[in-house]
């Protein structure tokens, strides 16, 4: 299973508390992150049918280190984690878990170094707070090769459907009413995606012509 396969099925991931969980599994998102929650209470949770992220820094009850990451593998058996030090990208990587990490951005350093952290850290997926700032997706792209995930602050279809625009892989909320929302891949995204392959392009004639051909849709 890797973060492509999974998004495959839906681009909307539910940021879930524990007693959301249910609701977020009869739900139409493809994954669930779990915040919030007490190993104690994870020790009694049954077996959750759709791909599991634990935010292992808000997971009270595990210490937050390599020997921690493989108990939880043991007895809870997740998908993957999501947490924002790059330590435990790396434990969760040795014991076959799926990564996510998180980044705040709040200004141009802060983009820097989490940019730096994530090239030396490799997850599968970035998490990126604030999700209503899409613009910086484009500078990301540029930077990872990696699918990138908008959260935080994403309350409507329409701020969720700004995210996709802008090139986002993803988004995680909160929001149970957008769990069930099944976006398609609009035609400003796949402009955005072959614009973005252009730049990489040594001789981009092919995908100019298409970048061309799809400037009549966007505008």
């Amino acid at each position: 299973m890797t973060i492509e396969s999974i998004l495959s099925v839906n681009r909307i991931i539910a940021a879930s508390q524990l007693k959301d969980i249910e609701i977020a599994e009869k739900s139409l998102c493809s994954a669930i992150i779990l915040m919030n929650a007490k190993l104690s209470e994870l020790m009694h949770l049954q077996k959750v049918k759709k791909p599991l992220f634990i935010h292992i820094d808000l997971l009270k009850g595990l210490k937050n280190d390599k020997d921690g990451i493989a108990s939880l593998k043991s007895m809870i058996h997740p998908t993957g984690i999501v947490t924002t030090k790059g330590n435990l990208i790396e434990a969760a990587k040795k014991e076959g878990l799926l990564t996510i990490q998180r980044i705040f951005l709040i200004d141009t350093n802060s983009l820097k170094t989490a940019i730096q952290n994530i090239k030396d850290n490799r997850p599968d997926a970035i998490e990126v707070m604030p999700g209503i700032a899409p613009s910086i997706v484009k500078t990301l792209k540029q930077e990872l090769d990696i699918p990138i995930i908008l959260a935080g602050l994403i309350s409507t279809k329409e701020v969720m459907l700004q995210a996709f625009d802008a090139g986002a892989e993803a988004v995680s909320l909160s929001n149970q009413l957008l769990w069930s929302e099944t976006p398609k891949v609009g035609i400003k995204t796949i402009y955005i995606f072959i614009r973005t392959w252009v730049e990489t392009m040594e001789n981009p004639f092919v995908p100019n012509l298409l970048v061309y051909l799809a400037c009549f849709f966007v505008k």
